[in-house]
C-alpha cells in the first residue's frame, strides 16, 4: 500500500509542480511582437483581438503568491516589470477608444494638460484595483510602488510602460529572469539613444534635457546628482567624459506628453 501511495504521488508530482509554477511569459511575448510597433501600440487592432492578452493576464492571476515569494528576484522583477505592462494594456484596451473624462476630472485634467486621448482621462487610472495578478486584484500604483520600486533597482523606470508618448518604450518582448540585467541595460540604452528622452547641450550654458521621470522618480537614483551618475554607465564615452568634467551642469526636464502611444495617433513608424 505504501509503495502505491509513493508512486501515485510521483505520478502527480510533475502536475502539481506544473500548476504551482510561474507563467514563462511566452504569451505575453505574443501580444508584443503581434500589437507593439517601435514605441507605439496599435490598440484598435489589439481590442479586437486580445485573446492572447487576455489569456497572459489569466495566466497572471492564477500564479500563487507562495510560489512568486519564494522565486529568485530576478524572477519576481521580470514577472511584476511584465505585470504592470500587460495591466496598463489592458487598462487601455477595456476602455479604448478612450474619450474626455466628465467633469470634474475632465476641468482637473484641462488644468493639468491632459490630452482627451490620454490613459490618464480613464477613472481612478493607477488607484483602481482592475488587473488581477498573484490571487488579488491590483492597481498599477500598488505594482509599480508597493511591490517594483522597493525592489532597488532604478532601471525599472525604464521598462516599466504607462501607455502615453513621453513613456519610456515598451520593450520588444517580455522580461525574464534569466536575461533580466542585459533586458534593463538595454531598455536604458534606448532611453539615452532617443533624442526624445535624452539631450547634452553643450552649447554657452551647458545643459542635460532628460524625461520628467527622471525628475518624478529622481530619490531613487540618490537625486539629481544620483541621476546624472546613473547616466554615466549607458552613455557613450565623448557625453560620459563631459558629464565627469561639469558635474554642476544645469539639468532641465522635458514637458511629459501623456497622449495615448497608439498607431492610430502618430502612425505605425513610431
Amino acid at each position: 500500500m505504501r509503495s502505491l501511495v509513493v508512486t501515485t504521488l510521483w505520478l502527480l508530482l510533475p502536475g502539481f509542480l506544473a500548476a504551482q509554477s510561474l507563467p514563462d511569459h511566452s504569451m505575453f511575448d505574443s501580444v508584443l511582437e503581434g500589437y507593439r510597433y517601435g514605441s507605439l501600440v496599435d490598440y484598435a487592432a489589439l481590442r479586437a483581438d486580445a485573446g492572447a492578452l487576455e489569456a497572459y493576464i489569466v495566466e497572471l492571476s492564477k500564479s500563487p503568491a507562495e510560489t512568486l515569494a519564494s522565486a529568485s528576484r530576478p524572477a519576481q522583477l521580470a514577472f511584476w516589470i511584465n505585470a504592470y505592462n500587460a495591466c496598463a494594456l489592458k487598462l487601455v484596451v477595456d476602455h479604448y477608444p478612450i474619450k474626455k473624462a466628465g467633469f470634474p476630472s475632465s476641468f482637473v485634467n484641462s488644468l493639468k494638460g491632459v490630452p482627451a486621448n490620454s490613459i490618464r482621462q480613464i477613472p481612478s487610472t493607477w488607484d483602481g484595483k482592475f488587473c488581477p495578478v498573484a490571487g488579488a486584484d491590483r492597481s498599477l500604483d500598488e505594482i509599480e510602488h508597493e511591490i517594483i520600486r522597493p525592489m532597488g533597482d532604478p532601471r525599472i523606470h525604464f521598462a516599466v510602460n504607462c501607455a502615453s508618448r513621453s513613456c519610456p518604450v515598451l520593450a520588444a518582448g517580455a522580461y525574464r529572469s534569466d536575461a533580466l540585467d542585459q533586458q534593463l541595460d538595454e531598455a536604458v540604452g534606448r532611453f539615452v539613444a532617443d533624442a526624445d528622452q535624452y539631450v547634452l547641450d553643450r552649447a554657452d550654458s551647458p545643459t542635460l534635457r532628460v524625461n520628467k521621470i527622471l525628475d518624478w522618480y529622481k530619490d531613487d537614483f540618490g537625486g539629481t546628482e544620483g541621476v546624472i551618475e546613473f547616466l554615466l554607465r549607458y552613455v557613450g564615452e565623448s557625453d560620459a567624459s563631459y558629464l565627469r568634467e561639469h558635474r554642476s551642469i544645469d539639468v532641465e526636464y522635458n514637458d511629459y506628453d501623456w497622449t495615448l502611444n497608439d498607431t492610430a495617433v502618430f502612425g505605425s513608424g513610431g
